[in-house]
């Protein structure tokens, strides 16, 4: 997949500008940068779910086929099998109403992928019994793992995570960038994993670029943006990655 110029503006406002980045099948690249940095939004950009209010522009480049980012049913057609989610608010992602493996049931349907919930779970490191609890049951770590679950089970080529550690306690934290690593190489899908965490992702991600105000200021090898850092946005988050 490779991403061409991507910008988004909402009332003359811009929000992105000129973003552009590439990734390939098993590989994990990091979107790092501050809080309003504009890291989320790059996500919905790329899953046609952008405010309504939005006008995006740019390409995104999919195997043979060239898509506009402002083509909102060729995006839509994307997803699941394509570009899945795992969101910064599971927990809210969930249905209250339904048990988690009636949810996996669903989403294997919907993506015509093989339904079996128990399975899911265990290659996120769920029990069997988890598939008959309802969202309200789960810890916030478990509850990330199930939206990691309900996005693996589309099977797709890229996975976006966006600030999937946010919530979590450092152990927890841990242990879901480990899995989100290991699961991606294993099935060779392509990550794409936002953060503001530098060090978090240090051991999952080889590459990354940084946003700032919209734009990409950094890029490349993690190793060599830690070794020396570009530009003060870099910079700071390598020193903060060091403190902690």
């Amino acid at each position: 997949m490779r991403v061409d110029d991507l910008g988004c503006t909402i009332d003359g406002r811009t929000l992105l500008e000129a973003v552009s980045f590439s990734i390939s099948a098993g590989e994990a690249l990091a979107v790092l940068g501050p809080s309003g940095a504009g890291k989320s939004l790059v996500l919905r950009c790329l899953l046609g779910l952008a405010p309504a209010q939005a006008r995006v522009t740019g390409t995104l480049f999919w195997d043979d086929r060239r898509v506009s980012l402002a083509n909102l049913r060729a995006l839509a057609g994307l997803r699941g099998r394509g570009l899945a989610l795992v969101p910064q608010a599971a927990a809210a992602s969930l249905d209250p109403m339904r048990t988690v493996g009636a949810q996996l049931r669903e989403v294997c349907a919907l993506h015509a992928t093989d339904s079996r919930p128990r399975e899911r779970l265990a290659e996120v490191g769920l029990s069997q019994e988890f598939a008959e609890r309802y969202p309200h049951a789960l810890s916030g770590g478990q509850a990330q793992r199930v939206a990691l679950a309900l996005a693996l089970a589309c099977r797709p080529a890229v996975l976006l995570a966006d600030e999937p550690m946010a919530s979590l306690d450092c152990v927890s934290q841990a242990e879901l960038v480990a899995l989100l690593a290991t699961r991606c190489a294993a099935e060779q899908i392509a990550l794409v994993l936002v953060s503001h965490d530098l060090a978090r992702v240090a051991g999952c991600c080889p590459r990354a670029i940084v946003l700032n105000r919209g734009r990409v200021v950094a890029g490349g090898a993690l190793t060599e943006l830690l070794a020396a850092p570009p530009e003060p946005i870099t910079a700071a988050m390598v020193a903060a990655a060091r403190r902690g």
